[in-house]
């Protein structure tokens, strides 16, 4: 059966959804529809004089920024003739003027279901802001790209809640940013209508199936979004996650690994879903720029998506070197996504509770029982949320 986004909807139907409301969209430059088509250009021939301005999260607009805490300024977009207002620059909240004249924002975001993706979670920060202003959340939705159903990681810990994380939910949290944004409504109590443009003919067990562009830089294939859910956990660390090279979040290394006899250790562990390849790589910028690193190919069988648990992999991933290279290994100091106290690793995680349990040699398998407890109870908690 066909999927139709949000957007496919809105391209029909724009005059039902926004109603003449003044509207600000929050989208970037590379998001499309079903056909290919620009988000941006759609809103635009659509909305017409109704559309007041656009406003850019993380990496940009024209997602050119490819690392956390790297600022966007606002602009003007002579090619569209209309004003984008940064949301990622000195503040991360709309200035009360950029409010003048706007009754709704349209959101449209290519999530990649994973909870430390900044987006979604930026947007619940806005929601909160915006709560009681009488400003109304207009999302176009579309399909969670790793399915409705795994759920991967431990929950969150509300203390730990930041531009990474604003809501109790696991590492891979099989919400599509409508439901995401619904239980966000719900457990903050924000003082706001919520209309959701559902997707069509789309089943929670199902997979990406469209046109991948890039949310982010270092997001450039779907492959990159299945590995994603644990391969995030690199940035707590001292290890390569591939920026600066071709497999962002794929490889994984660093100049002091033994990358064949990591390889052996890992294949003994038999994780399902992927296979490990020594390989050798040399990152233009971040981690040991210009410097060859020692390391693996963490690749997905192609035919056994469903198998992968990117989580465990890249937690057994972690815990070998902390465990083979103890001198070598170290958790990244702050500062993390605005965060300038707390370790990264355990921003990344929403608790102690991984860190701690790498440092003490733990295996995946032993912390597993206590992970599946905090799953069943979140299926418990979004099932009203649900809207597929």
């Amino acid at each position: 059966m066909k999927i139709t986004l949000g957007i496919d909807f809105f391209k029909e139907n724009s005059d039902t959804v926004l109603k003449k409301r003044n509207i600000a969209l929050i989208t970037g430059s590379s998001n499309v529809d079903s056909n290919g088509i620009p988000v941006y250009q759609i809103v635009k021939k659509s909305a017409d004089k109704h559309l007041k301005t656009i406003w850019s999260l993380q990496h940009g607009f024209f997602i050119d920024k490819q690392d956390n805490m790297i600022l966007s300024d606002s602009f003007y977009w002579n090619d569209l003739d209309i004003e984008v207002k940064s949301l990622y620059g000195e503040n991360r909240l709309p200035r009360i003027e950029w409010l003048e004249g706007i009754d709704a924002l349209v959101i449209d975001l290519l999530d990649v279901g994973t909870r430390v993706y900044t987006f979604l979670n930026h947007i619940v920060k806005i929601m909160k802001f915006l709560s009681g202003k009488n400003i109304n959340i207009i999302v176009l939705d579309r399909p969670n790209p790793l399915n409705g159903l795994g759920i991967e990681g431990n929950v969150m810990e509300e203390e730990y809640f930041s531009i990474v994380g604003q809501l109790p939910v696991p590492m891979r949290h099989a919400l599509t940013t409508g439901e995401y944004l619904s239980y966000a409504l719900s457990y903050h109590s924000i003082d706001l209508q919520l209309e959701v443009v559902t997707v069509k003919g789309w089943k929670r067990e199902n997979y990406f199936k469209g046109i991948w562009t890039y949310p982010s830089p270092n997001m450039p294939s779907f492959q990159t979004a299945v590995v994603y859910p644990g391969a995030v956990l690199l940035e707590g660390t001292n290890l390569s996650e591939g920026r600066g090279t071709t497999r962002p979040f794929e490889f994984v290394g660093a100049p002091f690994i033994d990358n064949f006899k990591w390889v052996k250790e890992l294949e003994s562990l038999h994780l399902k879903g992927v296979v490990f390849i020594p390989i050798f790589f040399k990152p233009e910028f971040s981690k040991f720029s210009g410097e060859v690193c020692k390391g693996i190919l963490v690749h997905p069988h192609p035919k056994n998506t469903n198998e992968v648990r990117s989580f465990e992999t890249y937690y057994e991933i972690i815990r070998l070197v902390k465990r083979m290279y103890p001198d070598q290994f170290k958790w990244k100091e702050p500062p993390y996504e605005f965060e300038f106290q707390r370790l990264p690793i355990d921003m990344i995680c929403g608790s102690l509770f991984i860190r701690e349990s790498i440092e003490k040699n733990l295996s995946f398998r032993e912390i597993e029982p206590r992970i599946e407890i905090e799953i069943q109870k979140y299926i418990e908690t979004i099932e009203g949320f649900l809207l597929y």
